[in-house]
């Protein structure tokens, strides 16, 4: 390592004096250069995050004008217990209440999948939301009419524990 720095101060020495300054300049405007490379990926980012967070910072505002309506959504299940009886009875509960009659029911492992009729559309509407309700979560609905004005649904749920 000595050598090395004392073969370079030899040389260094030999130079003229404008040789040292431009030298000198290079080495410089390499360390400017350098510095710059170093910095400016740093003030991009930094940039680029000041934006974000202005972003967030509006919808943090407008999310907090929001919690009143939120706390209305919070849960439109009554209390009452629905769950009452064999998974199959308890669909059958609700498609009743909902003036909907059970074609068939199959239940797997972890699934339900049943067939539905009616006339009316709305009722299929109240039977998802009282399904929720009762612990289920609806995975799939295929829903086609007849021509006799009947709605028919293949519906896949999975009760949920809660």
């Amino acid at each position: 390592m000595n050598r090395l720095r004392f073969y370079i101060t030899e040389k260094f020495n030999l130079l003229q004096a404008r040789e040292k300054r431009l030298l000198y300049l290079g080495l410089a405007l390499s360390l400017l250069c350098l510095a710059f490379i170093s910095v400016n990926p740093l003030l991009s980012k930094h940039t680029k995050l000041s934006q974000e967070l202005e972003l967030l910072k509006s919808d943090f505002i407008w999310i907090s004008s929001k919690v009143s309506v939120v706390k209305k959504l919070e849960n439109a299940c009554s209390s009452r217990n629905y769950k009452r009886g064999t998974t199959e009875d308890q669909i059958k509960n609700l498609a009743r209440r909902n003036l909907l009659s059970v074609n068939s029911f199959e239940k797997t492992e972890d699934k339900i999948k049943f067939q539905l009729s009616g006339s009316d559309a709305n009722q299929f509407l109240d039977f998802y939301s009282q399904a929720s309700c009762s612990g289920y979560k609806v995975e799939q609905i295929m829903m086609t009419t007849s021509l006799k004005n009947t709605y028919d649904a293949t519906i896949v749920a999975a009760p949920v524990e809660y």
